[in-house]
């Protein structure tokens, strides 16, 4: 079938959107002067990127193994209170990892922490205790953060394994343990490849952690570069290194992963039967409920207290609602629309990609697909940057207003939008549409009357998860928005990083509770947990 001419040069323009800041950020690094290159080559940039390789590389292997030992523990065994073991271990993807390294930090920082003081009043003298600072302490932060990307990708497998699959290699002689090596494990691959990459991608974009923490990686250095010393050269050059390296990562997984497809083609599914822990059965429940404890139940409470406390002192009660011109309602209202903007936007523009992929597939519309899904290599730090060199050199009359800061959203968070309308209209006959058009429709008409109600169900939870990433970010943000707006994202750092607790808690706690709204919604659609 022809592609329709509208709808290509309509994904044409949207591919064109998203690829021009990614293209302007090469061009700035290739043309910076000889000078900031060799500067950085003899000074920083070695350094950087052994920091940022060895965290990705850290991370991805603590998140893989967490989750899957998670996902094994509440879907393969009798583990008891699975049911809602399974959803307080999702529920940590809406704690951003920058709150959590605010609560450990506070917790567990050597002088001052919590644990730190109450250890030495129980024994009389300081007591070592491990330190959230550095690179272990990132790691260790943002593997709670991240383990639930692999979590519900390798659940979700777990759950629609062949029973025949483990029972054949058991016939063959293999053990429990080798088959779950050589059968189980390469039969969730995809799964798992899929999430190691969300979190490899994740932790090359993350900056507020790592810069809580005193850990320098490329994120952050781009940040000091672009904030503190305005030197956009160097910015431009660490940006350009940075998304080579997002790149690559994304094409090493390409490879890895290769053409393989793993198709169950027995007819009659049955799911493997549990595994009996027998007098494990305690020591893995405690197992669990220290994961759920130190990425949900820990932050929630310590911040629950704080603003308590902070809603029990009138200092801090007129500090949190009057700060500056700007009251705490302004903050809930710019993090509110602006995600929501960004949601309407992504989601809109991501209907003719989707419409090109599915219906007229062929190498075109699957570039332009991939294309407009190249936002998951783009940290939002470098997609801050490109907007700054690009608003100020070709649209002034953006600068300095909030209509940037939803561009920075749409742009990083895209690649969500288009993968939910194209498993929206993937779920959709195509001879639905061939039947309206029969009956006199135009095309536009059965866009509107036909297709749009049908997979409007799809679009909300794309525009859920452009919602709920957009409401999270905190670099793009802090790098774009104009004197005057400030986010609930923004002010938890702006007060966490003056050592104000109590004064960022109610902000955090509404963060992270208007977060789980659009999760729990995304989860129970995609009946992740029955």
């Amino acid at each position: 079938m022809p592609i329709s001419p509208r709808l290509a040069f309509a994904a044409g323009l949207v591919a064109l959107f998203v690829a021009i800041p990614l293209l302007y950020i090469f061009i700035r690094a290739m043309g910076a002067e000889a000078e900031a290159w060799q500067r950085l080559l003899q000074t920083r940039l070695w350094k950087l990127l052994s920091n940022t390789l060895l965290l990705v590389a850290a991370v991805t292997g603590g998140a893989l193994l967490v989750g899957v030992s998670m996902a094994w523990l509440t879907e393969r065994t009798d583990l008891p209170g699975k049911k809602i073991l399974r959803w307080m271990l999702a529920l940590p993807l809406a704690v951003p990892a920058y709150i959590g390294g605010v609560v450990h930090l506070a917790l567990l920082r050597p002088r001052g922490g919590v644990i730190p003081q109450l250890l030495e009043s129980l024994f009389g003298q300081p007591v070592p205790t491990p330190t959230p600072l550095g690179f272990w302490g990132a790691v260790f932060v943002l593997t709670l953060f991240m383990y639930p990307y692999v979590y519900l990708l390798s659940g979700a497998a777990f759950r629609t394994l062949h029973a025949s699959l483990e029972e054949a290699a058991r016939i063959f002689g293999r053990t429990p343990l080798q088959t779950f090596f050589h059968v189980t494990l390469p039969a969730l691959r995809p799964g798992l490849m899929a999430g190691a990459l969300l979190v490899a991608l994740d932790i090359l974009a993350e900056y507020g952690t790592v810069a809580l923490l005193r850990y320098e990686t490329f994120s952050s250095a781009i940040f000091v570069q672009l904030s503190g010393r305005y030197d956009r050269s160097a910015a431009s050059v660490l940006s350009g290194i940075l998304v080579a390296l997002a790149i690559l990562i994304l094409w090493g997984e390409l490879r890895l992963q290769g053409q393989a497809r793993f198709t169950q083609m027995e007819s009659a599914w049955r799911p493997a039967p549990l595994v009996a822990l027998g007098k494990w059965r305690i020591p893995a429940f405690l197992l669990t409920l220290g994961v759920v404890s130190a990425s949900l139940l820990v932050p929630f409470t310590v911040l629950l207290i704080w603003s308590i406390q902070a809603f029990l002192d009138p200092q801090t009660m007129t500090a949190l609602f009057r700060t500056g011109s700007q009251g705490f309602g302004s903050y809930v209202w710019n993090s509110l629309w602006s995600s929501s903007a960004a949601a309407a936007i992504a989601v809109t523009l991501s209907l003719p990609v989707a419409l090109l992929a599915v219906r007229y597939p062929n190498r075109f519309s699957r570039f332009i697909s991939r294309l407009c899904q190249v936002g998951y290599a783009i940290p939002g730090v470098v997609i801050a940057l490109s907007l700054v060199l690009l608003v100020n050199r070709f649209l002034p009359f953006l600068y300095a207003t909030p209509f940037v800061v939803v561009i920075a959203y749409v742009l990083r968070h895209m690649p969500q939008a288009v993968r939910a309308s194209e498993s929206a209209l993937n779920q959709l006959s195509p001879s639905l549409e061939e039947a309206s058009r029969t009956l006199g429709r135009t095309s536009l008409q059965t866009l509107v009357q036909v297709t749009l109600p049908l997979i409007l169900p799809g679009l909300l939870a794309g525009g859920s998860l452009v919602f709920l990433t957009s409401l999270k970010e905190l670099p793009a943000t802090l790098l774009l928005r104009p004197a005057g707006f400030d986010t609930l994202a923004v002010r938890v750092w702006v007060w966490a990083g003056e050592g104000f607790y109590y004064q960022a808690a109610p902000a955090a706690l509404l963060l992270v509770l208007v977060s789980a709204l659009p999760l729990s919604f995304l989860l129970r659609r995609e009946q992740i947990f029955k």
